[in-house]
């Protein structure tokens, strides 16, 4: 994984294309979007962020036949840790301490 961080939006797809399981079409992608998201993305709006999430190395696009078929180079787990470090150096200096007791005093 890159350290270039994703849109707001890409992060949407990130979790549509985690939650497949596997490789997941461009259509069901929009489907995803759609129902899971309430983002009505049309084709090109999302091959666009999809050429952009290839540029930080987070996903992969094959093109087979009429389709596109979407995968992750990266787990779910990985992004989710990699994120938690960067959020716990950056505010709490890397105290994972300062982490915690900041969550346990959240209302």
């Amino acid at each position: 994984m890159k350290d270039k961080d994703l849109t707001n939006r890409e992060k949407l797809i990130m979790k549509c294309v985690w939650a497949a399981g596997q490789e997941i079409s461009l259509q069901e992608l929009q489907r995803e979007l759609k129902e899971r998201f309430q983002w009505d993305a049309n084709r090109s709006t999302v091959r666009t962020f999809l050429s952009s999430m290839q540029g930080k190395e987070a996903v992969t696009v094959e093109r087979r036949g009429r389709f596109s078929y979407i995968a992750p180079l990266y787990n779910e787990e990985k992004y989710k840790k990699a994120q938690l470090k960067k959020l716990m150096d950056f505010w709490f200096n890397g105290s994972k301490e300062d982490l915690i007791k900041a969550l346990t005093e959240v209302n």
